[in-house]
């Protein structure tokens, strides 16, 4: 399940950046800046989120006991678990997506082949990686015309941008603007190669709108006759050219990245503290004994402990939440569990129940500190892990 909601913080900061682009780039005659754009911010949605920070938690602690995992105690009063079959669905559609790509590409390179042959002549102009085919039936100047488009396709490399994102789209199928994003790649595509093949054409615009008869290769080629975009293309075309404060729109992302990265990375939590001479004079809490306290039966005895006790939440389990929770407490002097608290959030339900158990808690066998009994401040990590 972790992946899982890997691949939704993916998704959430990719619908991000896209809607960015949607409202404010789409327009724009800064092709290239767009495509550099529209590529970027895929690995930027799958970095992010794994990215770490350190969070300092508290200055006046350092005790950290050993993470308590508990990830069977749900599986005990659940006799069938959505969460297997999510993962299932969600493998299932993106294996049909793999083979779908798989295929595409096998009758890509088996129409060139066909080409090459000469067993097929109807197919439209189109480009892929370095092979560009232009039907031998087009007149002489459009075929020099049409020639430069897709050349521009094959020296860029935007069959290799089709290919990341029809990777991207097979992990984040369910998201729609993933599609949309693939849409906008190949539009802006065929508007950069526009934009030079009409440099070398008079008749550029009247090609286009002859271009509308024939037979595609295929949806991972680079089509110079996509029939949906044509009077788009032809608009993009004579419109007035982008000036160039529009560019300093870009910087209006960097923002945006900003505010992904703090809400959607992997925080750690740093642990900083302060000498403990100053808290021996104050309240009395000490941080580090000479003895630290210790649960009866040990490490292997807390654990048991909390492994019996606890019990995962039932709207927590329904919806998939896990996480580690920090709880700060302090054995006493006599070995009694006072002034539990949260130090570290997951959701109310699982903070409620670490800080329920932690509290009725036995006494512990308390710390020492030149031969004598004293309290001691710790902090105990549960992972809570369906």
């Amino acid at each position: 399940m972790e992946s899982l909601f890997y691949l939704l913080k993916t998704g959430i900061i990719y619908s991000l950046f896209y809607l960015f682009y949607f409202l404010f780039f789409r327009n724009n005659t800064n092709f290239q800046v767009n495509r550099f754009y529209l590529l970027l911010s895929l690995p930027l949605s799958f970095i992010i989120p794994i990215i770490k920070t350190s969070v300092t938690v508290s200055s006046n602690f350092q005790a950290i006991l050993p993470t308590i995992e508990l990830s069977n105690i749900s599986k005990q009063s659940t006799s069938f678990n959505w969460s297997y079959i999510l993962i299932i669905a969600y493998i299932s559609i993106a294996s049909l997506l793999f083979f779908r790509l798989i295929f595409s590409i096998y009758k890509t390179l088996k129409t060139i082949k066909q080409i090459n042959k000469g067993e097929i002549t109807e197919v439209l102009p189109f480009s892929f990686f370095g092979y560009i085919h232009i039907p031998t039936n087009l007149p002489k100047e459009d075929r020099a015309a049409v020639f430069h488009h897709e050349q521009i396709h094959s020296n860029q490399l935007h069959s290799l941008d089709i290919l990341i994102y029809e990777l991207s789209k097979i992990l984040l199928w369910w998201n729609p603007f993933i599609w949309m994003g693939l849409n906008s790649v190949k539009c802006n595509h065929e508007f950069i190669a526009d934009k030079f093949a009409s440099q070398k054409s008079n008749k550029y615009s009247s090609i286009l709108v002859a271009q509308l008869l024939g037979v595609n290769c295929s949806a991972l080629a680079n089509n110079f006759n996509y029939k949906p975009l044509i009077k788009r293309r032809i608009i993009m075309m004579k419109s007035k050219k982008s000036n160039r404060l529009s560019v300093l729109k870009y910087a209006l992302v960097v923002p945006v990245i900003a505010l992904t990265t703090l809400a959607f990375n992997n925080k750690e939590v740093k642990v900083m503290s302060e000498k403990t001479t100053k808290l021996q004079h104050t309240d009395k809490v000490y941080e580090k004994v000479d003895k630290m306290p210790e649960f009866e039966g040990g490490q292997q005895g807390l654990m048991n402990y909390l492994m019996k006790e606890i019990k995962y939440p039932e709207q927590s389990k329904k919806d998939n939440i896990e996480g580690k929770v920090f709880i700060e407490f302090i054995v006493g002097d006599e070995g009694a569990i006072k002034n539990v608290k949260v130090l570290k959030s997951v959701n109310s339900e699982l903070d409620k129940e670490a800080t329920r158990v932690i509290s009725k808690m036995p006494n512990w066998t308390p710390g020492e500190h030149e031969g004598k009994k004293v309290n001691v401040k710790l902090v105990l990590p549960i992972m809570f892990q369906l």
